[in-house]
């Protein structure tokens, strides 16, 4: 599970999400926003690009249209959006919702998407056997202190106490509140909350009657294809350089990449962001996890889980769900796939 990227270090001043490298978002070579003009079923259609932040990683919204005036229009509505996201998940602001609900372990009348992201996350952590836990915030905030206060891990003891704080069944959730159950606990969504966004921006500009999109937003979903009347082309980085790993074709589709060397608390990387709640350590299962499916909720989260689950009960899940492809870079650094 993904915690605020507050670490010390921080692999190439990038996130965990910032890991999805785009290619072939133009055509020829032209830079979007110019005069670049395709034809997709015998419409003229224009390329606008929309870039940004969102939960505190750069964000980019590629799009072809025949009316850029109605696409930025769009864009103008979706950048609404991701700020009133950001005041529900993000843990950079204070007010945020779940920054209130850390502070007192307790947030009333909570808005509809907290609750539908909730109810997302009980699913995957029950696919997951509990993998997926967005109550390892605590982990994170001890593992911070400590290598802030002394340049050093916490210790085994105090590790060990966060045990009872990291426990997805303690949390009650209703429209009328969400509570947690005990003392001490909090919660970070920044293992799904990116795909989450990235879905509803996804959605509203498909209700706007967009059909050649690239929505990336930590996380990346595609709408139909490029206009080019090919798949958009998603490349994978190597997580120990510059270099892509593979480059995956993706249509009507999203794909989320979790790897722990986006945010590192040592040089070495054996202190990262993502914690795997049965050990309250940092998990080393692969260098980095991608995962296609037909939203990007879905494989923001089961990406998260997979980098912690060994790697049968991984396998077994994706294989139980349909239209979920695997990815993993190993340790040894080859990408090969998880499943059938």
């Amino acid at each position: 599970m993904s915690s605020r990227p507050i670490a010390p270090r921080a692999a190439n001043g990038t996130s965990r999400r910032r890991v999805i490298t785009i290619l072939g978002a133009t055509a020829g070579g032209l830079a979007l926003g110019g005069g670049a003009l395709l034809w997709s079923s015998r419409r003229e259609l224009k390329p606008v690009e929309w870039s940004g932040l969102a939960l505190g990683s750069p964000a980019r919204i590629v799009l072809y249209d025949e009316d850029p005036a109605h696409a930025r229009g769009l864009l103008a509505r979706v950048a609404n959006d991701i700020h009133f996201f950001e005041d529900q998940f993000s843990l950079h602001r204070s007010g945020s919702a779940i920054s209130r609900l850390n502070r007192t372990g307790r947030l009333d009348r909570p808005d509809p998407a907290f609750l539908q992201l909730l109810d997302e996350s009980a699913r995957v952590s029950a696919l997951s056997g509990g993998a997926f836990d967005p109550t390892v915030q605590p982990i994170w905030d001890v593992t911070a202190a400590s290598f802030r206060a002394t340049g050093t891990p916490p210790s085994l003891q105090a590790l060990e106490q966060l045990r009872t704080l990291v426990d997805w069944q303690a949390v009650d959730a209703s429209a009328e509140a969400i509570r947690f159950g005990r003392s001490g606990m909090a919660m970070t969504l920044n293992g799904i909350a990116q795909g989450f966004i990235t879905d509803r921006v996804a959605d509203r500009l498909r209700a706007g009657g967009l059909q050649h999109v690239l929505v990336e937003l930590g996380e990346t979903r595609a709408l139909g294809e490029h206009p080019e009347g090919r798949p958009w082309r998603i490349g994978i980085p190597d997580p120990g350089g510059e270099a892509l790993v593979e480059t995956l074709p993706l249509s009507d589709e999203a794909i989320a990449t979790s790897g722990g060397y986006g945010t590192q608390f040592d040089d070495e990387g054996t202190w990262h962001h993502i914690f795997d709640p049965a050990t309250t350590r940092s998990a080393h299962r692969h260098r980095s996890v991608s995962v296609i499916a037909g939203t990007a909720t879905e494989a923001d989260a089961l990406a998260t889980a997979f980098a912690v689950m060994p790697e049968r009960a991984a396998t077994a899940v994706a294989d139980s769900l349909p239209n979920v492809r695997v990815r993993v870079v190993d340790n040894s650094g080859v990408a090969r796939s998880l499943g059938a």
